[in-house]
């Protein structure tokens, strides 16, 4: 089993940042299930209404285990215990200790999120294969080893800071590989037109995604297209110098610059958290050499199999093995089939489609909305009140929301039908019309309404005209 060189001090700052991304995620799917119980399920289906999977048998058994796994009792059980684990997360003693922390967080994430994938960002799957990396990790570390390339907190620890090399930083580096760059093959496949001529980065200052204060500013062309083959290079090329010693703190550079750049201008929250924490593995030590020769990096090699003399045994190098086949290829079989990604692994947090706005925008400009038709009675008069933003009412205040905005825009789209209205045709687009009206009816005190509107408009049109 290969190992990746990292100094204690990131490795244990890694461990740190990713645990906070958890407390976050609970924190979020907290309010959300809460919310569930309220008025939100009228936003929201049932876990029985869904279609996971297309066997009768395995979908049924899939359905009721993520209905236990998301009950309340179990929400709350997940998020009471979470500071705990975090806690044994960052400590690191006991092989298998370690290794039932990095499973009952994978299982919790399931439990959290199960009522409510439509939430879920590419920043959570990439999370949720984080800790189960590291269970993974405890399985394939040779007996004896766990504390020594997987070190525990401790302050002699923290003053050292010393060399390690360790079996959960190789496989979280291959993970941040495949995240990188099939981010950027995914451009490719998705939004190849808006990626090469350079207009993703215009059409994505109108994406909901973009802080409030950003939303809707004209990008010059020119910069938009430097930015495009920039994110381009950063996703394909760079990731490449994880593996150079001589490149790797560049790496660390280029891509934490974007992700720091990413929080000041979208709203993202744990994905820069996740970028980060996860880029600190790569950060050269510094007690090492500043760059060794060749020749002396074979030698290091050679040592390091020769202090490390724990041997993974068969198994344990099978297992590594596929794990790290599944992480490479993957990713490059959900791009080919990336018109009808399979849904159960978004239901078990373990999908590997690494799609981070690869369509350039394309939807970015347009938006959703809904008018109900008011006539006067007394004057003849006819006016439109928008109604498009009543159902949000019921989501707690989270960044989160503006995703359920997202797909209701995408499920409106598909649902159009040139020269005639929208046909709401996917249930998550009907309960939202309805649940839209029948907030309207109740602020108003009109118990019927004649007419109502869905058209998809310019985000920033100022006045609604059908």
């Amino acid at each position: 089993m290969k190992r990746y060189s990292t100094s204690y001090r990131v490795f244990i700052l890694t461990k740190a940042g990713l645990g906070a991304a958890y407390l976050w995620l609970c924190w979020d799917f907290l309010r959300i299930n809460l919310a569930l119980q309220g008025g939100l399920r009228e936003l929201i289906p049932g876990l029985y209404n869904e279609r996971i999977c297309g066997n009768e048998l395995a979908n049924s058994i899939l359905i009721h285990l993520l209905a236990f796994l998301s009950s309340p009792v179990a929400i709350w059980i997940y998020c009471i215990f979470a500071p705990l684990i975090v806690g044994c997360y960052v400590w690191g003693r006991f092989r298998w200790l370690q290794a039932g922390v990095g499973v009952w967080v994978w299982i919790s994430m399931i439990g959290l999120t199960a009522r409510a994938s439509i939430v879920m960002t590419t920043a959570d799957f990439w999370l949720s294969w984080c800790f189960i990396l590291y269970a993974v990790s405890a399985l394939v570390t040779p007996r004896g080893k766990w504390e020594e390339s997987q070190p525990y907190l401790s302050r002699e620890g923290w003053r050292e800071d010393r060399i390690i090399h360790s079996e959960y930083a190789w496989l979280m580096v291959i993970l941040q590989f495949t995240v990188y760059f099939y981010a950027g093959v995914n451009k490719l496949v998705y939004g190849w037109t808006a990626w090469t001529s350079g207009v993703a980065l215009q059409n994505l200052f109108y994406d909901p995604a973009m802080h409030s204060y950003l939303r809707g500013i004209h990008m010059p062309y020119l910069v938009s297209l430097i930015l495009c083959y920039a994110t381009l290079f950063q996703r394909l090329i760079v990731p490449f110098g994880f593996f150079s010693t001589r490149y790797r703190n560049w790496t660390v550079l280029i891509l934490g610059t974007m992700h720091i750049g990413y929080e000041l201008v979208m709203k993202v929250a744990i994905f820069p958290l996740v970028g980060i924490a996860c880029l600190l593995l790569i950060i050269y030590p510094k007690s090492a050499e500043a760059v060794p020769s060749k020749a002396t990096r074979k030698e290091q090699r050679r040592s390091r199999r020769l202090v490390l003399a724990g041997q993974p045994v068969l198994v344990q190098k099978i297992l590594a093995i596929a794990v790290v086949g599944l992480l490479l290829i993957e990713p490059a079989v959900m791009s080919y089939y990336s018109d009808d990604p399979p849904y159960w692994n978004v239901k078990l947090a373990t999908q590997l489609h690494w799609i981070m706005f690869a369509d350039g925008g394309s939807q970015s400009k347009e938006r959703f909305r809904i008018a109900i038709m008011v006539h006067d009675p007394s004057t003849g008069d006819v006016h439109y009140d928008e109604v498009t933003d009543l159902p949000f009412s019921y989501f707690p205040y989270t960044w989160r929301t503006r995703l359920y905005e997202q797909a209701i825009l995408r499920k409106a789209i598909q649902a159009q039908r040139p020269g005639a209205s929208y046909v709401g045709t996917d249930y998550y687009l009907e309960d939202y019309i309805h649940a839209a009206v029948r907030l309207y009816k109740i602020q108003t005190g009109r118990p019927r309404i004649e007419q109502f509107v869905l058209s998809i408009d310019p985000y920033d049109k100022k006045s609604f005209s059908p």
